[in-house]
């Protein structure tokens, strides 16, 4: 049976992009890393970034006007 490997995957590079841009966002709304509340916040950022919302400013403006949805 082959393997099926998505084309999704993160660069590491993104990733740390994205932690940084994470515990900043979290840092900003007083958010515990390991909250619920983080976790959903987290969920939004790679729904974003996924969607092609690559710059910092432009995920930022999303995630404080909830344009994410």
């Amino acid at each position: 049976m082959n393997e099926i490997y998505s084309t999704d995957a993160f660069e590491p590079r993104e990733l740390d992009f994205l932690q940084k841009f994470f515990k900043s966002a979290c840092a900003e709304r007083g958010l515990n890393g390991g909250s619920p509340a983080a976790h959903d916040l987290a969920a939004r950022i790679f729904d974003l970034y996924q969607r092609g919302i690559r710059e910092e400013n432009e995920l930022q403006t999303r995630l404080d006007n909830r344009l994410d949805s």
